[in-house]
């Protein structure tokens, strides 16, 4: 078995289109799954703009991702 990284893999943005993590191979990345339609989702999205606000200097970069795992909430 072979060591994976983030960089090895892809998923699927908000258009359903492939994206390779590759791209953010030199940053930090916080990798967060999002669900467009949950109640929670507003909130969820200001606290992350906050957050990249207040690293976005030092690197950090946001992969948000969309699922369903909520069922359509």
């Amino acid at each position: 078995m072979s060591d994976k990284t983030i960089y090895q893999f892809t998923a699927k943005d908000s258009d359903g289109k492939e994206v390779s993590l590759e791209k953010y191979k030199g940053d930090v990345v916080l990798i967060v799954n999002v669900a467009s339609k949950c109640g929670l989702t507003n909130s969820n999205y200001t606290q992350l703009k906050e957050v990249l606000e207040k690293f976005q200097d030092k690197g950090l970069r946001i992969a948000a991702f969309p699922c369903n795992q909520f069922g359509g909430q």
